[in-house]
């Protein structure tokens, strides 16, 4: 996996596509992360819309420029996430829907799935693919 340089600090680390157009990414998540002062104090979990996130970000590495998510019809959180662990990431590219290009997605832990997603991006028409 290759470092972020310069990306928002979703990912510490990505790789892909690969041929089949899955990407995988990695974030360790620490203590100090400002969300969890307030999500929850008593008992700090990673947001489930970091998670979400993070997982579409991993997506947009093999959609052209411009592609937008423009929805997430099934998303399942699975288990809390807490501060010290790494989350992995992996997309998958489903059959295309409409205009819509389709991802299964897994945040994991240690193997166990903590979020498991389905993501649509919407792609502009004309737009560059690569």
């Amino acid at each position: 996996m290759t470092s972020l340089e310069g990306a928002p600090p979703l990912l510490d680390e990505i790789e892909g596509p690969d041929a089949a157009g899955r990407v995988t990414g990695r974030r360790h998540v620490p203590a100090d992360e400002p969300f969890f002062a307030g999500h929850f104090p008593a008992m700090p979990v990673v947001p489930g819309v970091f998670m979400v996130e993070a997982l579409a970000e991993c997506a947009r590495r093999s959609l052209p420029p411009g592609a937008r998510l423009a929805s997430a019809p099934l998303v399942r959180f699975r288990r809390r996430v807490s501060p010290g662990e790494t989350l992995e990431f992996r997309v998958t590219p489903a059959a295309p829907e409409g205009g819509l290009r389709r991802f299964d997605a897994v945040a994991s832990v240690d193997g166990q799935a903590a979020v498991q997603a389905a993501l649509e991006f919407r792609v502009e028409a004309g737009g560059p693919e690569r």
